[in-house]
């Protein structure tokens, strides 16, 4: 090979191993996936103290923020607010079962919901409880995931007129 030919021959492969290089670079780059934003500080009124409270959710990377169970004459109202901590989003059909303890005594409950948020999003599942009992306690929240949905996936609950 003269001289001549090796200079296009070696620019080739320069220019190959750059172009190797480059797109490698760019693929890790999108690879990569951006951390969860930081926890968001959530105040709920009249809330049950949930910070010791063993929460039990294998399929799904959620973490209970709050929870209450407001009293009223003939029912009881309760609310369980989640923070989706799935780096793609959290949405799935879930039923939140909790034991609790009602006048010192162990209750459970069960809420059925679904769920649709992104990462780092506050979500709310709730019921009405008949008939109303008092909360004295969370002892164990867990949370099973009954059927996984996109995010473009239409809504089951839309009423028509």
């Amino acid at each position: 090979m003269t001289g001549k030919s090796r200079v296009p021959a070696v620019a080739a492969v320069v220019i190959v191993a750059v172009v190797a290089a480059v797109a490698l670079y760019l693929w890790r780059r999108g690879s990569e996936r951006p951390p969860l934003p930081e926890r968001q500080e959530v105040t709920v009124p009249d809330a049950i103290p949930v910070e010791e409270v063993a929460v039990q959710s294998p399929e799904l990377d959620v973490e209970l923020v709050a929870m209450r169970g407001n009293v009223h004459p003939g029912y009881t109202d309760w609310s369980c607010i989640l923070e989706c901590r799935e780096r793609e989003g959290c949405r799935a059909d879930v039923e939140v079962k909790i034991e609790f303890r009602s006048e010192g005594e162990q209750r459970r409950l069960t809420i059925g919901g679904r769920l649709a948020g992104e990462p780092g999003e506050l979500m709310r599942v709730g019921r009405v409880q008949r008939p109303p009992v008092s909360v004295d306690s969370i002892d164990r929240v867990t949370i099973e995931v009954l059927d996984v949905f996109s995010a473009d996936s239409p809504s089951e609950r839309i009423i028509d007129d």
